[in-house]
C-alpha cells in the first residue's frame, strides 16, 4: 500500500496544546493507539505507525491507560514468552 497523506485544517489545529515541533509525532502515536485498541490495526503495524518499538509502544499505552487487546494468538505468544522468561530467571 502507498503512503497516505492526511491534510488537517489549520483552524482545527490552531488551539492544539501540543508544541508544533511535536505535533506530527504525537498525532501519529495517538492514531496508532486508537486504531490498535479498537482492533483495526495489529500490534506491529501500530508500532510502525507510532514510530516506536513494541516495548516502548506498550509502555506508552500503559502510561495512558489505553487497553491492549489480546487475541487468541497473542495470548498463546504471551504464555510462551512468560515460559521462556521464567527459564532465563
Amino acid at each position: 500500500m502507498n503512503d497516505l497523506v492526511l491534510t488537517l485544517p489549520g483552524e482545527a489545529l490552531a488551539n492544539v496544546r501540543i508544541p508544533p515541533a511535536e505535533l506530527e509525532r504525537e498525532l501519529r502515536r495517538r492514531l496508532a493507539a486508537a486504531l490498535f485498541s479498537d482492533g483495526i490495526l495489529g500490534g506491529a503495524a501500530a508500532c510502525r505507525l507510532a514510530g516506536m518499538d513494541k516495548a516502548e509502544f506498550q509502555h506508552w499505552l500503559g502510561e495512558r491507560g489505553i487497553s491492549q487487546p489480546l487475541g487468541a494468538a497473542d495470548y498463546g505468544q504471551e504464555r510462551e514468552n512468560l515460559k521462556a522468561w521464567r527459564k532465563e530467571s
